[in-house]
């Protein structure tokens, strides 16, 4: 590989690093106005019907009209060049699982040994919210078994419990989660403009390199913030609001809040 190339990816991957997580974690450390004790969050929203319906209707017909054209575009090594390559593989680190779980639980140890709870109590939230969209993602693969369109031409071919993962992109929903979750942390908004720029780019990745359909990367953005949306108790569904995790001066638990 040629040395300049090298330099670009390198470049990037620091770049991604810095943008993405360092420096949200200082802000979030220097920030005086970080909550001390971590509370469910004030105000919630309930997802409606309708919402979920509009996720699943936007999905099925992303497959019925995008993902054959787009499919088709991706397969083609024309579109290939060495630099939009290594951007891809630099995107990909951001919604990478071993990448995101272990900067999640550094942000929690950092904020323990540095005794700052609030930088410790954000990252449980985070933390949480990856957690929920890799177990839900990984459930949905295994149910759906749709074929990857590295595979396959045939947008619906599903093979469920076949072992096959393309619904919905993993990479997708986690860096969505991640930056949902951590934005809320930080409340800044270049923060904000930048997590969710960096997941879009993790999104693109994945679809330029015909490792997903446009659906899966679509669904998985939609699920990736649902995830850090009701990990973190800002949104319900059935009524309930999902586990928050809670430091307490007594120690680690979590509460189950209804909204009955």
């Amino acid at each position: 590989m040629p040395v300049d190339t090298i330099f670009i990816e390198e470049f990037l991957c620091l770049l991604l690093v810095l943008i993405g997580w360092v420096t949200p974690v200082v802000v979030a450390a220097q920030d005086s106005t970080t909550i001390e004790v971590a509370q469910p969050a004030a105000k919630t929203t309930a997802i409606k019907w309708w919402e979920a319906g509009a996720v699943v209707g936007g999905g099925l017909l992303t497959m019925a009209v995008v993902d054959g054209p787009v499919q088709e575009w991706s397969s083609n090594p024309d579109h290939y060049h060495q630099a939009t390559d290594d951007l891809a593989n630099a995107f990909q680190l951001f919604g990478a699982p071993a990448v995101v779980y272990p900067v999640s639980g550094a942000i929690i140890l950092v904020g323990l040994v540095a005794k700052k709870p609030g930088l410790f109590h954000s990252g449980l939230r985070i933390g949480a919210s990856v957690l929920l969209a890799g177990v839900v993602t990984e459930g949905a693969k295994l149910t759906f078994g749709r074929v990857r369109p590295d595979d396959t031409n045939d947008v619906w071919d599903y093979q469920p419990f076949s072992g096959n993962g393309s619904l919905w992109s993993g990479h997708t929903a986690l860096a969505f989660s991640f930056a949902t979750s951590l934005s809320q942390e930080v409340h800044r908004t270049w923060v904000t403009v930048g997590l969710y720029a960096i997941a879009t780019g993790t999104a693109w990745s994945r679809v330029y390199e015909n490792e997903h359909w446009v659906s899966d990367v679509l669904i998985g953005a939609a699920m990736g913030i649902t995830s850090a949306k009701l990990a973190t108790g800002r949104w319900t569904i059935f009524g309930l609001r999902a586990p928050v995790p809670l430091a307490t001066p007594n120690g680690l638990g979590v509460m189950w809040h209804g909204t009955f």
